[in-house]
């Protein structure tokens, strides 16, 4: 197979969706902060998001500056739109302080709640993601690409003393 510019695109195309897929697979792990024990996203889905898909608007780009034609206006503008658009769709991480559950994104405001004003967990989707509900309407979902699913449904439980409905 020559390596040309349609077979690399094709081949990052395939490491993007090996890599989503993979990052199903990984748990990752908690880690802990002077905040709090903190569920960061896992290092795979963050290199899938920050890496593969600029790459791949890269490897569309390539043919046309290889060939000496202007790269069309938005390009640019849409790989802008699209990079915005998931970093501001990107779970925040997730941190257990000893009174308050926060969940910190990067281009939102955080969410907060104290253990005790939690109503009610919930898990979602076969268990791959668990939605915790407060009295104060703010809404913490840990989803499939935070680290330590287990982890955090058993520090939950143990903090607030509601077990999860299924």
């Amino acid at each position: 197979m020559p390596l040309d510019s349609q077979n690399v695109q094709l081949l990052a195309l395939a490491a993007l969706f090996s890599l989503i897929y993979a990052g199903r697979l990984v748990k990752g792990s908690p880690k802990e902060t002077p905040e709090g024990l903190s569920f960061p996203l896992k290092p795979l889905v963050l290199w899938a998001r920050a890496v593969v898909v600029p790459l791949y608007f890269v490897l569309l780009a390539w043919p046309l500056w290889k060939e000496h034609r202007p790269i069309p206006w938005w390009l640019p503008v849409l790989l802008l739109a699209l990079l915005a658009l998931v970093g501001f769709q990107m779970p925040g991480t997730i941190i257990f302080t000893p009174t308050t559950l926060i969940q910190r994104f990067w281009f939102r405001k955080e969410k907060s709640m104290r253990y005790d004003e939690v109503m009610s967990v919930q898990f979602i989707g076969a268990g791959r993601m668990t939605r915790v509900l407060g009295d104060n309407r703010v809404s913490i979902t840990h989803t499939w690409n935070h680290s330590g699913s287990e982890q955090f449904r058993k520090e939950l439980e143990r903090r607030t003393g509601k077990r999860a409905l299924r």
